[in-house]
């Protein structure tokens, strides 16, 4: 009898988080940062899962496929970029979003550069997301003149600079691409 009730816990919990990813599944629009919603205490932490519709691990095929409109590029440090120009999704605009691919691990990397006007509604989703921010944070006055920073328990790091309308989301496997992001901000910035 004793046996019967954990694993009817187990059985519950995978049932649920079962659901939660179905219902993840099955949304209509996507999302700018999707996230892997969790059950706090069982499961840990939400972590981020995509971008845009695009998966951290997507291939560079997926990504084209996608957003068929895009260009390839090669980053700073040699790794591959999909770069989208000018694109709105569920009313933020973005001026350009590069997703970067390691050999070995798909699409790691995103840096996204965001419209003025979407400074607001970037840095609430992030929030609604993933959050607090869990250091490097100096809050401004507004959206625009706040940067944050996201350190998550599965290896991502999520960066947001208002004053240069700049996000990126380091993926769990893209260390080798962290040179990147930084090297893509300071030259690259619209």
């Amino acid at each position: 009898m004793r046996r019967s009730r954990p694993l009817a816990i187990v059985r519950a919990t995978l049932a649920l988080a079962g659901a939660i990813a179905c219902a993840a599944c099955s949304s209509g629009s996507p999302a700018v940062v999707s996230v892997q919603k969790k059950v706090q205490g069982l499961l840990g932490q939400p972590n981020v899962t995509s971008f845009l519709d695009v998966r951290f691990g997507d291939s560079l095929y997926r990504v084209q496929n996608r957003f068929p409109n895009g260009s390839l590029e090669t980053a700073p440090y040699g790794a591959d970029t999909y770069r989208l120009e000018n694109i709105e999704v569920d009313g933020v605009r973005y001026q350009r979003v590069k997703y970067e691919f390691t050999s070995y691990s798909g699409m790691q990397l995103v840096m996204a550069w965001f419209t003025p006007d979407s400074s607001e509604q970037v840095l609430g989703k992030l929030i609604a997301a993933i959050g607090a921010p869990t250091e490097d944070s100096a809050k401004g006055s507004a959206p625009a003149d706040t940067r944050a920073m996201w350190r998550l328990p599965h290896g991502e790091r999520v960066v947001f600079d208002g004053p240069k309308r700049f996000v990126a989301v380091l993926g769990p496997g893209g260390g080798p691409l962290r040179q990147d992001e930084a090297e893509n901000e300071a030259l690259d910035s619209p």
